[in-house]
């Protein structure tokens, strides 16, 4: 540990995840239960395909449980919002290629600025986590 103390307690960083882990659990399974929902709500971009919204659902949902369990698990944590990180900031370079396709310009740019935030957001999340932990994030520890 770099003796900096992180920004968040382990009580507040405990509820942010429990905000974090309902949202993707409400939103999967919106998703994945009524696809055509989501599409016209949410998602509209391109064409509609239900099969296809209902995966991403199905993984939107499973990120969410894993957040919840991370909550009771620490040593989940990092390595859980190291994968929402990444996947957040591919989110948004495909969103970035994909801004006509969205309801307006402005929603699709505005989209993927979010989705970029998400991901920042859940990078520094990661962080805060490994500096409760002690986790350095840079040895391997033995």
């Amino acid at each position: 540990m770099n003796g900096t103390a992180p920004i968040l307690s382990e009580r507040a960083l405990k509820a942010v995840l429990v905000v974090v882990a309902a949202y993707h659990v409400i939103t999967g399974a919106l998703a994945l239960i009524a696809p055509d929902t989501f599409f016209d709500q949410i998602g509209h971009y391109g064409i509609e395909n239900s099969h296809y919204v209902g995966d991403v659902g199905a993984f939107i949902l499973a990120f969410g449980v894993a957040v919840g369990i991370s909550v009771v698990r620490p040593a989940w944590r990092a390595p859980i919002l190291w994968l929402g990180a990444f996947w957040y900031g591919f989110h948004a370079i495909n969103h970035a290629f994909d801004t006509g396709e969205a309801k307006s310009g402005a929603r699709g740019w505005g989209d993927t600025l979010l989705i970029a935030f998400g991901g920042l957001a859940s990078a520094w999340l990661a962080r805060v986590s490994e500096r409760l932990s002690g986790i350095d994030g840079r040895k391997v520890r033995r």
